[in-house]
């Protein structure tokens, strides 16, 4: 998923801004419903549990990725965009709930930390080479050298006629091979086993009562969580607000060929665990 996360966060958005303008154009309202839909979600983990919603979400996450990949009608790219964004989004916050619940505390600090970093240097590798790929099946179809067709990939608006539907082709093998890679994500989940404990207090949610619960958030409302809370919503502010154009910014609009930006965002990916 991580692998995953490192092409839908660079490559896909630079094909839906060739593909799906009005989608890039309104990207923060799609976003936003996606950051509503994935609030739903984790809301029923403690009754469907991580493994039910794994098995649903990543073959949601394949299949409406490989939609945006053989349609060209806007409305459905977007539905599909927001439906497979929402699915990686999930991923990306229940991970940390697994980790607590399967993993024993003395060790849960050093794994947590190495199945993170795990995780951004898998996304990192596939940002750095998700543009490179592009631009080498571009030149398969086009039958250019790998050179000439980085130079074109810097100014797709010029592209026309077949020209553009190779480049358009050329996200999209990308993007079916990660729908593939989820699918085998999928399968690896299909070995999950869990138990209601983990998910879910031993205790009857029916005996808790109103005075019972009002105490259990009271708890929440404490300096370091608040402080958690505000760190998170900034983080993911800035990510939903301005991480995403990043890679468009970089490729249509500086005309900074395709595989080039994706060297500079992976390098990025790459600091930003160690920093």
């Amino acid at each position: 998923m991580g692998a995953v996360t490192g092409i839908t966060n660079d490559a896909a958005l630079s094909y839906y801004k060739i593909v799906a303008p009005h989608l890039i154009s309104g990207l923060n309202i799609f976003n936003a419903a996606t950051a509503i839909l994935m609030s739903l979600m984790i809301a029923t983990v403690h009754k469907y549990g991580y493994r039910n919603i794994l098995l649903v979400l990543l073959p949601m996450t394949a299949i409406f990725m490989a939609l945006t990949c053989v349609t060209t009608n806007q409305i459905t790219i977007m539905i599909a965009y927001t439906i497979s964004w929402t699915a990686i989004g999930v991923y990306d916050l229940m991970y940390p709930l697994m980790w607590t619940s399967y993993v024993p505390r003395k060790i849960r600090t050093k794994m947590f930390s190495v199945v993170m970093i795990v995780n951004l240097i898998t996304q990192t590798i596939c940002t750095f080479f998700g543009g490179k790929a592009v631009v080498w099946f571009f030149s398969l179809l086009q039958g250019t050298s790998y050179r000439d067709a980085s130079i074109a990939s810097g100014r797709p608006e010029l592209m026309h006629g077949q020209v553009l539907a190779n480049y358009t082709n050329a996200y999209r093998i990308l993007l079916v091979i990660t729908a593939a890679v989820t699918m085998l994500a999928f399968i690896l989940a299909l070995f999950i086993h869990d138990v209601p404990r983990d998910y879910r207090s031993e205790a009857s949610e029916e005996s808790t009562t109103p005075a019972q619960k009002a105490a259990i958030y009271k708890k929440l409302l404490n300096k370091r969580t608040i402080m958690w809370i505000v760190y998170i919503a900034g983080v993911q502010l800035g990510a939903r607000l301005i991480a995403v154009y990043v890679p468009i910014y970089l490729n249509n609009y500086l005309h900074i060929p395709r595989d080039v930006s994706s060297s500079a965002i992976g390098v990025y990916d790459l600091m930003y665990p160690l920093m």
